[in-house]
């Protein structure tokens, strides 16, 4: 019980100011959805009340031997009126029905915008990918809080209001049953509670199993995966994990149902004791104390009516607090601070100071959760127009560096300046359109190619300028052998007529996307690692080219490669450990000669005649 308090202990929103958030902006965004929940309130409310004066109109119209002209009076206002109010919220249920799916995909538009618009190291790793998984729990379904409340809030209003009116009736025989029923239902609330913060807790664990069983059904419908699942036979092995992974989320759902059910037998046995003490109490009322007929039939169902406006009110008190705690995941989320600069910054460099020029100070970067830096007091400066090339092995940071440079990530201590200006100084969307940048991961939009490279509408794409980056990226080899050319749709799994390409070919059409947008800092992650040796070559000497007037930073595992960059940065645990060009670099006789020597050992002519030997 310990832990869970402490998990509540860290909640920043309290139930009372999340139902607030939540009814709040049902009247902003919807009040047309606001007033009729408002007319729903007071109709529940009448309609039992009719039905238990209605027994009691009836005994007394009869006792009293009232003709029956008047008994049909006296009956037949009242069971219109029922009738009436049914019909009117029957009516306005069926439109809240509708409406209140609009107003929960308002918080879906806010879950998307989110993810598209806040910085990139708010959801890149774990903790982000837990997050976005807890806020979609909170919003995918249509019993999700974000549209269960409309309901509730009506459900609670109206208890609310019940409550009150029956506690006027049922006081009229003694408070102490008012009072006895109000404990009764408090100690039920008290579990409901206990069994809302389990739940919360609960869904630490489920969140990233719901991942992993989401990533496996994405992935055995995925039309690039299908391929290898079956060369490889990798369907036992999603089969396996699927099991492994349903039985982790059905321990952990049965936790949650194990806990329900304790709520649910407390709940039965409460209810037992109350109606046993409740009902006693109104026998004996009848039999030694000579209560009219009519009104006993009259308390018995206001005793009944209050019970379950007081069981009503517990959980929608339990079920509120459900909410709250997936809506603090929803806050959580949707609050995430950026830190990059979202307001006025800094000017961009102007069309005569481009090139640009950058530089990283004292730069160091740590992920979150990790215990070491991967970028470790990092110091250097690309002049204008200069190409520098960052080699080393895997997991030195030559990735890590790009992200840090282009704005991805933040550093944690250091500074990068572009043209003299600290990144952090200029608005984080006006400093992306510094950089073209070409990725290690490939995704394709499944629209044409153009659109893909343009990313733009068809009537806004530059013919000419698409044509051009085509030949220069060696893409348009195989446009023109397309019946559509530019404008064949990509990505088989959407569109029947699409076409699928080889993964040489989706590294051009990255290129071509870089090139396209021609910003003055060009930086390519390994952008010839799928390409023939050919076609790599090309690529090479058209380098120069691709980059005129530009700043590029070029990222390859090839050493090879390097030779046309002006300069050779050599990482290794985050450091700077060498620097020069290439001859400078074998000259001095490190570590980047031998990575070297190694890659161009295979190549040389005599290791055909020594294994011959």
């Amino acid at each position: 019980m310990s832990d869970i308090a402490a998990k509540k202990s860290k909640l920043k929103y309290s139930t009372f100011t999340n139902t607030i958030y939540l009814i709040k902006n049902i009247w902003k965004w919807d009040k047309k959805l606001f007033l009729l929940c408002s007319l729903e309130i007071p109709v529940k409310v009448i309609i039992p009340l009719l039905q238990i004066y209605l027994p009691k109109i009836l005994i007394d119209s009869v006792t009293k031997n009232l003709s029956i002209s008047k008994l049909m009076i006296n009956i037949g206002i009242p069971i219109i009126c029922i009738i009436l109010l049914n019909a009117f919220l029957n009516y306005v249920s069926s439109i809240t029905q509708y409406t209140k799916v609009n107003y929960r995909l308002k918080y879906y538009k806010a879950f998307l915008e989110k993810i598209l618009d806040t910085d990139y190291e708010n959801i890149d790793g774990a903790a982000g990918q837990k997050k976005i998984m807890k806020a979609d729990m909170t919003i995918g379904s249509n019993n999700s809080p974000t549209e269960a409340i409309v309901e509730e809030f009506i459900s609670f209003s109206s208890n609310i209001i019940g409550f009150i009116l029956y506690a006027g009736i049922i006081s009229n025989i003694h408070p102490l049953i008012v009072i006895f029923i109000i404990v009764s239902s408090v100690i039920n609330y008290l579990v409901g509670r206990y069994i809302s913060i389990f739940e919360y807790k609960n869904k630490d664990n489920l969140a990233p199993i719901n991942r992993k069983l989401k990533y496996i059904r994405e992935k055995t419908g995925d039309f690039k995966s299908a391929k290898d699942m079956r060369l490889y036979k990798m369907s036992h092995w999603f089969k396996n994990m699927h099991s492994i992974f349903l039985k982790q989320r059905i321990y952990f759902e049965k936790k949650n149902l194990n806990h329900r059910y304790f709520g649910n037998f407390i709940d039965g046995m409460l209810i037992l004791f109350r109606d046993v003490i409740t009902y006693g109490f109104l026998i004996n009322l009848v039999v030694y104390e000579n209560m009219p007929i009519g009104d006993f039939v009259l308390y018995f169902g206001a005793v009944a009516g209050f019970s379950t406006w007081m069981s009503g009110i517990v959980k929608n008190l339990n079920q509120l607090n459900t909410f709250s705690l997936g809506i603090c995941d929803l806050r959580e989320y949707l609050e995430m601070e950026d830190k990059m600069n979202r307001g006025n910054g800094v000017e961009l460099p102007s069309s005569y100071e481009l090139p640009c020029d950058i530089e990283l100070k004292n730069l160091y970067y740590k992920y979150p959760g990790a215990q070491d830096y991967t970028i470790k007091n990092l110091n250097l400066h690309i002049k204008k127009g200069e190409k520098i090339a960052l080699v080393g092995i895997n997991g030195a940071g030559k990735t890590t560096l790009v992200k840090l440079i282009c704005g991805l990530y933040t550093p944690t201590k250091g500074e990068i300046y572009i043209n003299g200006k600290k990144s952090s100084l200029y608005n984080r969307d006006e400093y992306y359109t510094l950089f073209s940048v070409v990725f290690q991961d490939i995704y394709l939009l499944p629209v044409s190619i153009e659109k893909n490279i343009a990313l733009e509408t068809e009537d806004n794409i530059d013919d000419e300028k698409m044509d051009r980056v085509l030949n220069m990226s060696g893409l348009m080899e195989k446009v023109k052998v397309l019946p559509k050319g530019k404008k064949t749709l990509l990505v088989k799994s959407i569109y029947d007529d699409a076409i699928e390409l080889s993964g040489g070919e989706m590294q051009k059409l990255m290129l071509s996307q870089a090139l396209y947008k021609y910003a003055p800092i060009i930086m390519l992650d390994e952008p010839t690692a799928a390409l023939d040796p050919i076609a790599e070559n090309e690529i090479y000497q058209k380098y120069n080219e691709l980059t005129k007037e530009r700043t590029s930073i070029f990222i390859s595992h090839r050493l090879s490669s390097t030779r046309f960059c002006d300069r050779i940065v050599f990482l290794e645990d985050g450091r700077i450990i060498e620097e020069g060009d290439h001859n400078d670099l074998m000259n001095a006789n490190g570590k980047y000669k031998k990575m070297f020597d190694m890659q161009s050992y295979y190549y040389k002519d005599n290791i055909g005649g020594e294994r011959n030997a």
